[in-house]
């Protein structure tokens, strides 16, 4: 049985694209939320789901602050195995 991500409400909020949320304007592009590394992995499809949104919203909050890039991926890195099952149940329905 596959268990439940609890989310504080600012992270609810940016998940669902609310107050918060990095804008496509902000960041120079428009893959927030979008399985993969950004959009340069075009092969992987155009899959977007609230888990890579989430992952997403933990990696660029952390850049936000100041982190440096190698820590806000390992600080994100615990939402990770929920966004690539995201992708993979998404994608081809599993």
């Amino acid at each position: 049985m596959q268990s439940l991500t609890v989310l504080a409400d600012v992270e609810l909020a940016r998940v669902a694209g609310g107050e918060g949320a990095p804008s496509a304007t902000a960041t120079g592009d428009n893959s927030f939320g979008r399985c993969g590394p950004g959009s340069s992995w075009r092969w992987l499809g155009d899959v977007y789901t609230p888990q890579c949104a989430a992952h997403d919203a933990a990696v660029r909050g952390e850049l936000a602050q100041g982190t440096p890039a190698w820590k806000a991926h390992l600080k994100a890195l615990p939402l990770l195995p929920d966004a690539v099952a995201s992708y993979f149940k998404a994608r081809f329905g599993r």
